[in-house]
């Protein structure tokens, strides 16, 4: 009876790793659209998410679920205000990618750090995993926080658990966070240390982006950040 049991519920697992799976493969397309929806959405807040596929939320079932959507219910949370979102993360993004590609597409206002905006940053995963050298990291990295206003959040490299991989993302994060100390008006969100120890059930379906609950995660550091 027990072996019967463990069978039926080994089955019931592969059937929703399945319908996650084959979900993912729409993920892309369907999470992009909605931010483009929201960011047409009214707002007496903006905020700015630059980053990669994380930005974006992928490996959730619902977009809303990334930090940066995390990020605006905390901000709407403490300001009582409702929030745009102008998700500019686009999913293989490095930091090359968000300095050539997004920077320019940030408003002007949010550019200037006028009150009622706010930018956030989260990029490196794909720096970490591409081989990206560390030195041309911060040379990239510091001429785009260069770029942002006072009170801008940058987040570090998460832990990215794998090998090689995590440990050119550890490094990656120290020089993420030695850029952003370089730049006393931007705030760190601490996201490597927020990911350590994640669980197998905070990934989504294709097994390398965190999934709703793993999203909370990176959302305390921004919220941190946030409050700092």
């Amino acid at each position: 009876m027990l072996r019967r049991a463990l069978g039926a519920l080994l089955v019931l697992v592969l059937a929703a790793w399945a319908r996650g799976l084959a979900a993912a493969g729409t993920m892309e397309t369907d999470h992009a659209a909605y931010w483009r929806r929201r960011g047409r959405s009214p707002g007496d807040v903006l905020l700015v998410a630059l980053g990669d596929s994380l930005a974006q939320g992928l490996g959730a079932i619902h977009p809303e679920t990334s930090w940066a959507g995390r990020l605006a219910d905390a901000m709407e949370e403490r300001t009582g205000a409702r929030v745009r979102v102008l998700c500019l993360g686009m999913c293989g993004a490095g930091v090359a990618d968000v300095l050539a590609d997004q920077l320019p597409q940030v408003p002007e206002a949010a550019l200037r750090g006028e009150p009622g905006t706010l930018i956030a940053l989260e990029i490196g995963t794909n720096d970490a995993s591409g081989g990206t050298d560390p030195e041309e990291y911060r040379r990239l990295l510091t001429q785009l926080c260069g770029a942002l206003p006072a009170g801008s959040l940058v987040g570090d490299v998460p832990d990215l658990k794998r090998g090689r991989v995590r440990v050119a993302g550890a490094r990656l994060s120290e020089v993420a966070r030695e850029v952003v100390a370089a730049h006393p008006g931007l705030r760190l969100a601490r996201v490597e240390a927020s990911t350590h120890g994640v669980i197998p059930w905070e990934f989504g379906p294709d097994l390398a982006h965190p999934n709703g609950q793993g999203y909370r995660r990176f959302a305390r550091a921004f919220t941190a950040a946030l409050g700092s």
